[in-house]
């Protein structure tokens, strides 16, 4: 059975995501985060990285399992597809840096309940070598969907 290379990423105490390997970029620790008034509560921060305004998820929030905004001090820098299939870039964030797991598909597994709100932006899920129910997400969608990216003109 062939592997594929992810990382996992822990986003709050219940959550842990993943992304495929090719698709993080770069790790930013303590970052200096903007925040956008009135934005909505799963996106109310931009960064600045490479000369570009990047928008920052909170999965967390967006998960609604957690009452308050993430208090993650690590951003991923995630490379997607825009719907036009452009390359973007866009931040999330985590509370510890992410780690690059082997996994296949002996370990497929449903989404956990604390998670079933990215039902609509995950692939699939798969039960990592710690024991947590990690969704494989589609960031493409999740930006996509990103009201900051619309009214803000964020795409670059």
């Amino acid at each position: 059975m062939s592997k594929a290379a992810a990382w996992v990423m822990k986003v709050d105490e219940l959550l842990h995501v993943s992304v495929s390997q090719m698709e993080l970029v770069h790790i930013i620790n303590t970052p200096c985060v903007i925040n956008v008034p009135q934005a909505p509560k799963f996106c109310q921060d931009v960064i600045i990285w490479n000369d570009n305004i990047l928008p920052v998820v909170d999965l967390s929030a967006l998960s609604n399992h957690s009452a308050s905004k993430s208090t993650g001090n690590v951003i991923a820098v995630i490379i997607y597809r825009d719907v036009n299939a452009e390359i973007q870039y866009g931040g999330v964030v985590l509370t510890d840096s992410p780690e690059l797991e082997q996994v296949d598909n002996s370990q497929l597994c449903q989404l956990p309940e604390h998670a079933r709100d990215l039902r609509t932006f995950s692939l699939s899920c798969f039960k990592s070598k710690a024991g947590n129910e990690v969704p494989i997400l589609d960031m493409g969608r999740i930006f996509a969907g990103n009201p900051m990216n619309k009214q803000a003109g964020l795409h670059h």
